[in-house]
């Protein structure tokens, strides 16, 4: 298996990435053992990893993990740290390549719609995460960094930090790899609840920590204004916010039994997360449905050729003309053009050559004409000129500038 110079540079970096997360979750969050923390970003780097570089990526992983790991079950007691944390890094690594998997198994096209949060949450989230954190938690206590009785809960919590980092990066990967682009005024809807929620936050872990659960309203509030690259930044921005401010012992969350706080701030979080990706998902799929519908009905009532609208959108126009001719008294021209001896362009030189004559007419006849004005391709060499408010003298004006051009095109 060859690997380029330039994917071992990419690799080394998200490595590095890797690392700086994982040091980063154990300085701000970390439990016992020291390497074990609440949120486990690097879940989401290795997933990236591994589903851009495949099995190429499985010793960068694990040589970040290794690194990231090994002084914090040093400094724990237990058995043969060495060991055991070559078996956690294999379960790190093993965890982004099952969620490669997974995703390239379920949603080959990524996450496009509200109906792929299920196998992503489940597949992507839970089952990789559930298989790897068993691993670990069985590992530790082979090597007595923790009891038996601490097994389930540390499994139940593995699995949560895990899936978090999962759930938070992957949506920014794919957005991404879509291409970021943000619009001034989403610029403006970005800013506005960037400033509230730092807002609630900052009330939120000092003086009124119910504020804390109104930052999800006013994320769901962002998804409704702003394309989903925005939205899933902003979030997870917030929501690992949330995470490190209670592991500082600060806002709604605390209790007197650290397993129920931790438990409490991973169901809100994750259930968080997971509610505005749907509902930013939901949005991006009725604005690609709308865009659609409106490319659709242009193509439907524009002639392909000549970008003119056609007989079946000028008919509408031309009813709605004469109906408002009638009822005002204000007249209206109607212009019926017919190219002569247009067969013989196309039987001697050609469609093509035909195809130039036509798009050579509509220019001449758009230059000379008002933008109130209606000029519809009919079919074929058959063209039609609406002039509102015009008189048949005032008409014959722009159509005699055109019918020299017109003679000299054909």
């Amino acid at each position: 298996m060859k690997i380029k110079i330039a994917d071992i540079i990419s690799l080394s970096a998200f490595g590095l990435l890797y690392y700086v997360l994982a040091r980063f979750g154990m300085a701000f969050f970390s439990l016992e053992p020291g390497n074990i923390t609440l949120l486990w970003l690097p879940s989401g780097i290795a997933l990236l990893m591994c589903h851009r570089w495949g099995c190429k990526a499985f010793p960068f992983i694990f040589i970040a993990s290794f690194a990231s790991n090994y002084p914090g079950m040093v400094s724990s007691p237990g058995k043969n740290p060495l060991l055991h944390t070559v078996i956690n890094s294999l379960a790190d690594a093993l965890a982004g390549f099952l969620a490669a998997r997974f995703m390239k198994k379920f949603l080959p096209n990524g996450l496009r719609f509200t109906h792929d949060l299920l196998p992503f949450s489940f597949w992507v989230c839970l089952v990789t995460t559930n298989i790897t954190s068993l691993i670990m938690a069985l590992n530790l206590y082979v090597g007595e960094f923790i009891p038996l009785e601490r097994i389930i809960p540390f499994i139940r919590m593995l699995v949560f930090a895990d899936s978090m980092g999962i759930l938070l990066l992957y949506p920014i990967y794919q957005s991404w790899l879509n291409g970021i682009s943000i619009t001034k005024m989403e610029i403006k809807w970005i800013a506005i609840i960037s400033l509230g929620l730092c807002f609630l936050l900052t009330l939120g872990f000092t003086i009124l920590p119910a504020l804390v659960f109104f930052i999800l309203p006013l994320i769901l509030v962002l998804s409704f204004n702003v394309r989903i690259a925005g939205v899933v930044i902003i979030s997870a921005i917030s929501f690992i916010s949330i995470v490190i401010a209670t592991a500082l012992n600060l806002g709604p969350f605390i209790t007197t039994n650290q397993i129920d706080t931790n438990f409490r701030l991973i169901a809100f979080v994750f259930s968080g997360a997971l509610t505005v990706l749907g509902i930013a998902l939901q949005n991006q799929q009725l604005s690609l449905t709308e865009t659609s519908s409106k490319f659709w009905q242009i193509a439907a009532e524009h002639d392909p050729l000549t970008g003119l609208i056609n007989r079946r959108a000028f008919l509408p126009i031309l009813k709605k003309e004469h109906q408002r001719a009638m009822q005002t008294g204000k007249i209206y021209t109607l212009a019926l053009l017919d190219l002569d001896h247009f067969k013989s362009i196309n039987d001697k030189y050609g469609h093509h050559s035909g195809d130039k004559v036509l798009t050579a007419i509509t220019e001449i006849m758009n230059e000379n004409c008002r933008s109130s004005d209606s000029i519809v391709r009919m079919g074929g060499e058959e063209f039609a000129i609406l002039f509102p408010n015009c008189t048949i003298d005032e008409a014959f004006l722009p159509l005699e500038k055109e019918l020299l051009p017109l003679t000299a095109a054909l």
